[in-house]
């Protein structure tokens, strides 16, 4: 993705630490003093070793006003960047969950959630590591800066020597940071390939024990597969590092040898020469702050890059999607019908997975035109071979799905950007593929007691009091079977009481007795207390329930 993203991200007009950009200059200037502060210490402490006659009361008070000086510097700087850093943390998980929650839902489904996770779990924390260090790797950095300039006041000879030796080592660092890039961004190719694999332990825990064949493909083949390519790539990286500083280091060790022969073909004093060792030696924290940050920066970029992409990806928000903090406001209505008139809707090619073909990538499903009007407290099935364009039917209907051509209108009035969330508040869905919320949401109208006990009266009539309570607005549990789970949903769906109730194959899950139930009471109260309902149904014994049956097939009605 381009660069320019990363850095808007960051240094955009809205950038995370333009906004910090106040405090976090604060945190630098006083890690800057504190630095001073530390040579300045430093130089004190070799003027007293060389002091004759004991320590006077003035090189006393001017240490201790040093000390205190760099407590002071460090301690500011550490505070300010910790809290700086977990804001930006924050700032960056709510923005990412904004621009989720307001993606159109169709670019959502294409992302995958096993790509999505990742970047909302592990790399926003390194992104956070990364402005959390960062300011102290600055500081670290100036110590360096301030102690060499001490050096070259002390003999610009030998300084001028540690110039080249630091040289040599920022040069084998910057090719291990090369190589150890390609390598963090290999394995965390692999992040994603091992994480749809866990998924699918947990997902597929029945097939993959029914299965020694399946136990093994996910295993050997996804499993073993990933955790060995992520190994392998942060080995060659790690070891890259690890070479890069143990190799500094030895050279570091090395110069201060060097330092003590030079020390008599200059002529240095002792004074001079204690100076630069023990700069060199308190040095050697500082030096190994900032070159072990090289490694973390490293990952941190590759996750920075995939931050910035998936910010990217939901750059531009669904038109006229009311913000996540706003409530539920006032429920909508509609006194006479809800029209589709010549829609359509074609699906964009799906995203190969990593390591697929463009050929392999399934031809897009072409939907329409539909033409359908349902009526105010119409009980409509929908009804159609698997791929027909059933589902997409009710996703273009609840507004999910924004029609690519043709018009929505409810009551004659078109569906706009700006209408069309208040237009979704009209339906109350139990999807085919649904997720199941344990709390209640507040409903206008309703106190939290009087939701409460509509709740508790639906669980009753679905068979479920013993199961599942409702304590403080929320339900006890939802660990139920598949069809006790669609119950639990359909009790959400009765609290909510909105409009229009959509149910897709609502009774696929359910014994005889609540299926013959569902359709032959739970429907006709439904409508009785002023419900329009759609149904996704096979079950043609129960078609005589509906006022109208509508048949697809292959994106159009068939039927009707």
């Amino acid at each position: 993705m381009p660069q320019t993203s990363t850095t808007d991200l960051f240094l955009g007009p809205n950038g995370l630490l333009r906004r910090h950009a106040l405090g976090l200059g604060v945190a630098t200037l006083a890690g800057v003093g504190g630095s001073a502060a530390t040579v300045a210490l430093l130089a004190l402490i070799n003027r007293m070793l060389h002091a004759e006659g004991g320590l006077a009361s003035g090189l006393a008070l001017a240490f201790v006003g040093l000390a205190l000086l760099t407590l002071a510097g460090r301690v500011l700087s550490d505070a300010l960047t910790n809290r700086i850093g977990q804001d930006i943390l924050r700032s960056l998980r709510t923005r990412l969950a904004q621009r989720i929650l307001a993606a159109p839902i169709d670019e959502l489904e294409r992302f995958r959630t096993h790509r999505l996770t990742p970047v909302l779990t592990h790399d926003i924390g390194m992104v956070s590591g990364l402005c959390l260090g960062l300011p102290m790797t600055v500081v670290s950095a100036t110590i360096v800066l301030g102690c060499l300039g001490w050096l070259v006041w002390l003999s610009w000879q030998l300084a001028a020597l540690l110039a080249v030796v630091m040289a040599g080592g920022i040069a084998i660092h910057r090719l291990a940071l090369e190589r150890a890039i390609a390598g963090f961004d290999a394995a965390r190719e692999g992040e994603d390939a091992l994480h749809k694999a866990w998924r699918r332990l947990g997902d597929a825990a029945k097939e993959l024990r029914l299965s020694r064949g399946r136990r093994a493909q996910v295993y050997q083949g996804e499993i073993l597969r990933s955790v060995d390519d992520i190994r392998q790539a942060s080995v060659k990286a790690g070891d890259a590092f690890s070479f890069a500083h143990e190799a500094g280091s030895a050279l570091y060790f090395l110069f201060i040898a060097v330092v003590f022969g030079a020390a008599r073909f200059w002529n240095l004093s002792a004074e001079a020469l204690s100076g630069f060792v023990l700069a060199l030696l308190y040095l050697k924290g500082p030096m190994d702050q900032v070159l072990g940050f090289l490694p973390f920066f490293a990952r941190a970029r590759v996750a920075l890059g995939r931050v910035a992409e998936l910010t990217e990806r939901f750059e531009s928000p669904e038109p006229g999607l009311a913000d996540a903090v706003v409530g539920t406001g006032a429920r909508p209505a509609f006194a006479e019908a809800i029209a589709l008139s010549g829609v359509r809707y074609a699906f964009a090619p799906a995203e190969a997975e990593e390591g697929a073909q463009a050929a392999q990538v399934a031809a897009p499903f072409l939907f329409g035109p539909i033409d359908l009007r349902i009526a105010r407290g119409e009980i409509l099935f929908i009804a159609g071979d698997n791929g027909s364009g059933k589902t997409t039917f009710l996703k273009l209907l609840t507004g999910l799905y924004l029609p690519q051509s043709g018009t929505l209108t409810v009551d004659g009035e078109a569906v706009t950007d700006a209408s069309r969330d208040t237009y979704r508040q009209l339906f109350s869905p139990v999807l085919s593929d649904f997720h199941l919320f344990e709390a209640l949401t507040d409903e206008p109208g309703l106190t939290h007691a009087q939701r409460d006990d509509l709740a508790r009266a639906g669980l009753a009539r679905l068979a479920l009091e013993g199961k599942v309570a409702v304590n403080d607005g929320a339900f006890s549990t939802i660990d139920l079977s598949t069809g006790q789970r669609k119950r639990l949903a359909l009790v959400h769906a009765w609290v909510e009481a909105r409009p229009v109730m959509v149910f897709d194959e609502w009774a696929a899950d359910q014994d005889p007795s609540f299926r013959h139930q569902f359709y032959t009471e739970l429907l006709p109260e439904l409508r009785a207390k002023g419900h329009t309902l759609v149904v996704i149904s096979h079950d043609d014994r129960y078609f005589g329930v509906a006022d109208r049956v509508v048949h697809f097939r292959d994106g159009r009605i068939a039927a009707a």
